[in-house]
């Protein structure tokens, strides 16, 4: 069996899992138009001088313990956003840290705040291939969909995203065949900028099956 058909079988019992778990939610388990989602952030360069800074260096950089300080001591700090929007979830789900993204949803942040450019926190974890937070925000309700430039545009733009998109393409509800503001589909990326375009085929081809 070569390594394409036994990755066509592990992602068909994968999807004939979720497609059987549907009704309990989702289980745990260049880009066209579009900046690098790192160019947009504002470095802090004193993250300490007010606590809105803090949360969102402390945020961005793992600091789980400073993050509960914080939030314990002010619950709108969850709610603080930089210059260009972004949030302390979305600087969580930029470098993967999936205990902070854990805590923020818990303790209410905004799945699906946005910043000046639209992105959402899914969009920050998709273009990395931070699937851990990718995972985590979907199981909180995040939508795979949102924009017209999606998280899955984002994910099959980049050539070492597997992860996030075989986690998106799993989703009950992903629409794979949007197309963004340049008339190019998901599986457009992916056959253009990666090797993962036959990710597509299988999911369809599971799909049509079950």
């Amino acid at each position: 069996m070569s390594d394409e058909e036994e990755e066509y079988d592990k992602f068909g019992e994968a999807l004939e899992k979720v497609q059987r778990e549907m009704k309990k939610g989702f289980p745990v388990g260049q880009v066209s138009g579009w900046d690098d989602d790192a160019q947009g952030i504002e470095e802090e360069r004193n993250p300490v001088e007010s606590p809105a800074k803090e949360i969102l260096w402390a945020s961005e950089n793992g600091k789980l313990s400073v993050v509960e300080g914080l939030i314990l001591g002010d619950p709108t700090l969850i709610h603080a956003k930089d210059k260009d929007g972004y949030t302390p979830l979305h600087r969580a789900c930029y470098n993967d840290h999936e205990h902070v993204v854990d805590f923020l949803l818990r303790h209410g942040a905004n799945i699906s705040a946005e910043t000046e450019d639209g992105w959402q926190p899914l969009h920050s974890a998709c273009k990395w291939n931070n699937a851990r937070c990718v995972a985590k925000l979907l199981e909180h309700g995040a939508d795979p969909n949102v924009t017209r430039q999606t998280p899955l545009h984002l994910a099959a733009s980049n050539s070492y995203a597997r992860d996030t998109m075989q986690l998106l393409l799993l989703h009950p509800d992903i629409q794979a065949d949007v197309t963004n503001g340049t008339g190019e589909r998901p599986v457009d990326l992916a056959r253009r900028c990666g090797k993962y375009g036959y990710l597509f085929e299988i999911a369809e081809t599971c799909i049509n099956i079950l």
